[in-house]
């Protein structure tokens, strides 16, 4: 299996290291890894050079003038990907540590399906939990609604057929890329893997290979979350990039609008939950906010939603 690994780093120096570690340990040797460091300030280039990472001819460093979001770092390091001669390419952040044998398993499981072109596995937490929300299946096509599918489809089974899965481990084929293109860049967070799943299923199944296990050491753990929030800066993007796939998507682009209509006031009535006490209005304005741009297609890194603006 010829595959490229792509990094998506900010500010994890250590984290990092410890991905790119397991990634140069694999059983199935990646040709390249390609680390994308979106213009880290904590010394990562630094850090990357001490422990000679950067001399490693294994791996592509390139480091950007501007942070462009997961998004924007993975339409770079696709678009790198792409010049060297390999059938596959892996794409995770800098949180993200694979198992010895990850590649290993999806290599066996592209050769018992070769007509399936993309792969992923399941992502487990540092405490050993199935992170479930990591992949799903989209239950409406008319507005492409999100749906986490539940820990027993992963842990019963060998092999789990999705509709989506997230930039954490997947593995698709270069193939696949060169027809369906990159990533939306400009989305600069959340919702670009999913979007970009919504392209790859036009051409392949995706499927999960249940064995294959990728530690996925989130600073913020979305599956306790999610009866609880915490102030979020990302929270616009969520729902900016939410409406922006639903137009791009949906499978009837009057259906879609209707909905989104029907959507709009139930969206922002949720603020009155309990999670949201003392978040209300801050909720409320990125949710307003976000649904527009999202409507207009005001797309880009936000000046006013960034990390350490909330």
């Amino acid at each position: 299996m010829k595959y490229i690994a792509v990094v998506v780093t900010y500010n994890r120096k250590q984290l990092l290291i410890e991905a790119l570690t397991s990634l140069l340990n694999q059983t199935v040797s990646p040709q390249k890894v390609v680390v994308i460091n979106n213009n880290s300030t904590d010394g990562t280039e630094e850090l990357l050079q001490r422990q000679g990472f950067l001399d490693n001819s294994q791996v592509d460093y390139h480091k950007l003038n501007d942070n462009v979001g997961g998004s924007g770092g993975f339409y770079e390091g696709l678009k790198i990907a792409q010049e060297y001669k390999a059938d596959w390419v892996a794409l995770s952040d800098d949180d993200a540590i694979y198992d010895a044998n990850y590649f290993e398993l999806i290599q066996d499981a592209s050769q018992r399906h070769p007509d399936i072109k993309a792969f992923s596995g399941n992502v487990i937490l540092a405490d050993g939990r199935l992170q479930s929300d990591q992949r799903g299946s989209v239950s409406n096509e008319y507005w492409v609604k999100k749906e986490i599918m539940s820990v027993d489809d992963f842990e019963n089974t060998p092999e789990t057929e999705v509709d989506w899965f997230s930039f954490c481990g997947c593995v698709i084929d270069m193939k696949i890329i060169r027809k369906i293109g990159l990533p939306e860049k400009d989305f600069f967070i959340w919702w670009d893997d999913f979007e970009y799943s919504l392209r790859i299923r036009k051409y392949s199944k995706l499927l999960n290979i249940n064995d294959a296990k990728i530690v996925h050491k989130t600073g913020i753990v979305s599956v306790d979350t999610i009866n609880k929030y915490q102030r979020d800066w990302r929270t616009y993007y969520n729902v900016r990039n939410k409406v922006f796939t639903m137009k791009k998507h949906g499978k009837s682009t009057f259906v879609t609008t209707l909905y989104l209509v029907y959507w709009y006031p139930r969206l922002l009535s949720t603020v009155a939950q309990r999670k949201f006490a003392g978040s209300r209005k801050f909720v409320w304005q990125e949710y307003n906010s976000g649904f527009w741009d999202g409507v207009r297609g005001k797309m880009g890194k936000s000046l006013k939603h960034l990390p350490g603006s909330v």
